[in-house]
């Protein structure tokens, strides 16, 4: 009787674990690939919407300076200011500037007004807060005085509101500076003094300072934009930088 014994090949236990530890090492690579690239997808895209929101409230805020009549209040210490927007109005110029055929005079009991809304943006834990006041504003007074208004003389882009601007913001910097001419009308040099909160009608412009920071936890990276930027009330720069060519009544009581 022939026997016939065939050689049979197979893996030794040493072979097998080699193998086992190469396919966990590349399966972890992969897995380790996978979840950084989900995580950078995920920063990439808050990171993106947190730009987008600060681009917005920038946007937004640039447009309201190029109404800002005056400022009201640039308080550093307390991260907020406010101020005055001229808005849509059929009250013709001569009925504000004149009484019959007298201008009105500038004084405390001057009721010289004129149409806005007032605007004040501050922070707190956290957030930017943004409120939208309408009234009138009588702007031959010393200090100016503003009244709050209710009525339909206010369109809806008019209306009273406060609501949530920003979320996630650290940092909320804001300095009022005054600017003009210095020395002699020769001289083209500017003269920048930063102001007091009691000095903020003075102002011309504001830079502001918003640090957004977004705490995401130990394993995931933090979102963070630190940006700077400098607002300049258009109208109050005109008359400041043109002078000879803006004729202006206001409560110093020049004209």
């Amino acid at each position: 009787m022939e026997v016939k014994i065939y050689n049979k090949k197979a893996f030794t236990l040493v072979e097998m674990v080699v193998s086992m530890l190469i396919i966990a090492f590349i399966a972890g690579y992969a897995w380790k690939l996978y979840s950084n690239s989900g995580e950078t997808m995920r920063h990439t895209v808050s990171q993106s919407q947190i730009q987008a929101d600060i681009r917005g409230f920038l946007d937004n805020l640039e447009a309201e300076m190029m109404t800002c009549y005056s400022f009201d209040t640039i308080d550093t210490d307390k991260k907020m200011f406010s101020f005055y927007c001229f808005t849509y109005s059929k009250q013709p110029l001569d009925n504000i500037l004149y009484d019959g055929s007298n201008i009105k005079s500038t004084g405390p009991d001057s009721d010289a007004s004129i149409k806005v809304k007032k605007i004040e943006y501050s922070w707190e834990n956290g957030i930017v807060t943004k409120k939208r006041t309408p009234g009138w504003l009588y702007f031959l007074q010393n200090p100016m005085k503003f009244e709050a208004s209710t009525s339909n003389a206010f369109d809806a882009t008019d209306k009273a509101m406060t609501k949530e601007e920003l979320r996630d913001i650290s940092e909320f910097e804001v300095k009022g500076y005054s600017q003009e001419l210095g020395g002699n009308p020769e001289d083209k040099g500017l003269k920048i003094t930063q102001l007091k909160p009691e000095d903020s009608y003075k102002a011309a412009f504001i830079v502001l300072r918003l640090h957004t920071h977004k705490d995401e936890g130990a394993k995931r990276r933090d979102e963070e934009i630190d940006i700077v930027n400098k607002f300049y009330s258009t109208i109050r720069v005109a008359n400041l930088t043109n002078l000879g060519y803006f004729s202006t009544t206001d409560r110093d009581g020049r004209y």
